[in-house]
């Protein structure tokens, strides 16, 4: 797990760090709705803008990967209207992504705003 979360991209670990917290809050499977939503809350605990925004789109090709990484559990959930909908949850714990990611330099802030709030 530990080369696979040093050679993410900055956003994915942005957007790991995002289930990290829906995780936490005993809110996931979560949909990459729910996901964007977390990570544009948190743009500002990010020392620089990096990412120039987050794009929902960018959100669900990142889950994907982690998802591929085996870093995120990918599970099928029905919406409202009957159609399937991929959700994702952690399938490592969140204590050491935390641990693995303080000293990245891009979500390090992050990291310790969840801490914080934890």
């Amino acid at each position: 797990m530990e080369e696979t979360l040093r050679s993410a991209r900055s956003f994915e670990q942005f957007v790991l760090l995002s289930v990290v917290e829906l995780s936490v809050a005993d809110e996931t499977p979560a949909h990459s709705y729910d996901v964007t939503q977390a990570a544009k809350a948190h743009l500002d605990d990010l020392s620089r803008d990096t990412f120039g925004g987050v794009e929902r789109q960018e959100v669900i090709s990142a889950l994907r990967s982690l998802a591929d990484d085996e870093l995120l559990a990918k599970d099928q959930t029905t919406s409202a209207t009957g159609k399937g909908r991929p959700a994702y949850g952690l399938a490592v714990d969140a204590d050491a992504v935390l641990d693995e990611l303080a000293d990245a330099e891009t979500v390090s802030p992050y990291v310790e705003t969840l801490r914080t709030e934890a």
